[in-house]
């Protein structure tokens, strides 16, 4: 853990916003290095989180899911995603990402080094990331094992996509991403993206959603600049 603290995050492929917090947590990884706080990045099974916690996906509630039409876009637009048009949910979701989730717990637990060498953690969530772009741009089915390979493989050697794969259909991480998941659970999880943060005290606290992020700067003692509105004129008269 860096000496300012640590964040980390639990995200799923069938989570949009977790896709958006994957995106804005890299961007801002060098101003949180600055003030020394790390970030590690988490496969977990949303749909368990869900069953555990007694929680509903909000697309099946129609007033949720309408919402989240309105909402889905304005998060597109205010985490810079590219092309958004492009970004959508394909017609046969959500799928059962438990195949996905087991081979990049794979990859991050032994096939690489995420927590120690740089590169090992940029291969890992630049494949994490793909996940994403091809089940939500491309609309390919990322739970087919073929199809994952296919992914993995645009940033792993085909080799380590195919034992990636493999190795997410072994009891050893088929039992590793349930008790991560049941672990979440307890500490209150019950959607993604979820938070577990630590700061320089060494004191844990929870945050849920990708719109928490002023609150987890908050917690870590990092100094910002919150929302503010600006005269007419924008930036340039409000500095006159």
């Amino acid at each position: 853990m860096g000496k300012g603290g640590r964040i980390d995050v639990y995200l799923d492929c069938n989570s949009p916003y977790s896709y958006f917090t994957h995106m804005h947590l890299r961007r801002i990884r060098p101003q949180l290095a600055k003030h020394h706080i790390t970030i590690s990045m988490h496969p977990i099974f949303l749909g368990g989180i869900n069953v555990g916690s007694g929680n509903k996906p909000p697309w099946t509630l129609p007033a949720k899911a309408t919402m989240g039409t309105f909402d889905g876009a304005r998060a597109k637009q205010y985490f810079k995603v590219p092309e958004p048009d492009k970004f959508s949910a394909p017609p046969f979701f959500p799928i059962m990402s438990l195949l996905p989730m087991r081979a990049l717990l794979f990859v991050r637990e032994e096939l690489l080094d995420v927590e120690g060498n740089f590169e090992d953690r940029e291969k890992f969530e630049v494949a994490f990331g793909e996940l994403w772009n091809m089940l939500w741009r491309e609309h390919e089915d990322i739970s087919k094992p073929e199809v994952l390979v296919k992914c993995l493989g645009r940033h792993l050697k085909k080799e380590e996509a195919e034992r990636a794969v493999k190795a997410a259909k072994e009891e050893k991480w088929k039992k590793m991403l349930v008790d991560e998941t049941g672990r979440l659970v307890e500490k209150g999880a019950y959607g993604a993206p979820w938070f577990i943060v630590t700061n320089a005290k060494g004191v844990e606290e929870p945050f849920f959603g990708s719109d928490r992020f002023h609150y987890i700067y908050q917690f870590l003692g990092v100094p910002f600049r919150d929302i503010e509105i600006l005269p007419p004129g924008g930036e340039k008269e409000a500095k006159l």
